[in-house]
């Protein structure tokens, strides 16, 4: 088989991936806004998409993925973002604006985000699958990339764990206000906000 052949049909396996996994979210949204998220089951959104519930896990890992989509891309995402900022910038005022940065390329998620929050008040086990396996995940990407540009051992330097510690938990202050606030407040003024109070001047607006 030639090497154009196989590089087709490569191409097409993950367009295929591609079409089965959107499908499975967009079905599996539908079906939480109309039935409510503990009320719909696995089951349900295969059905719906017509596949088993085993290509169903081959995608996401639990029902409660599905709803934050491909949430580990963002962990690259941030961890180049850090990593990208100026070698003598201080560490908070580097994660800010990667922060700042991260969610701007996120902007086109808001209405998910909401809609996520409105589903969360009425099942406990959303907001414990983002606390329990996504923050962790994302404060572990943050200390590696905190890490390297410091040019330490997180493991024997404790500087790169707490501060990404602390800023992980200013962004989720923020994250917490701006969507109970349903967006009212632009949350890139909510980071500066929170920045600002476990650093002054962490948050001050950057260079245009």
């Amino acid at each position: 088989m030639g090497k154009d052949k196989i590089e087709r049909i490569l191409g097409r396996r993950e367009r295929k991936k591609k079409q089965t996994r959107e499908a499975l979210e967009s079905a599996a949204l539908r079906l939480f806004q109309r039935k409510g998220y503990d009320e719909t089951t696995v089951e349900d959104i295969t059905d719906s998409v017509d596949v088993s519930p085993r290509t169903f896990f081959r995608y996401f890992d639990s029902k409660e993925a599905v709803l934050f989509g491909d949430w580990r891309s963002g962990l690259e995402r941030i961890s180049e973002l850090i990593l990208s900022r100026p070698p003598d910038e201080p560490p908070l005022r580097a994660l800010f604006e990667a922060a700042l940065r991260f969610e701007e390329l996120a902007g086109q998620q808001e209405e998910r985000l909401l809609m996520r929050h409105r589903l969360a008040s009425k099942s406990r086990r959303i907001g414990d699958y983002e606390r329990n396996v996504i923050v962790p995940e994302y404060e572990r990407t943050i200390s590696e990339a905190l890490a390297q540009r410091l040019g330490v051992d997180p493991a024997a330097d404790p500087r790169p764990d707490l501060i990404a510690a602390v800023a992980v938990g200013a962004w989720n202050a923020a994250r917490k206000i701006w969507l109970q606030g349903e967006g009212a407040v632009p949350m890139q003024e909510l980071l500066r906000q929170a920045f600002d109070l476990i650093a002054p001047g962490s948050g001050d607006a950057g260079e245009p």
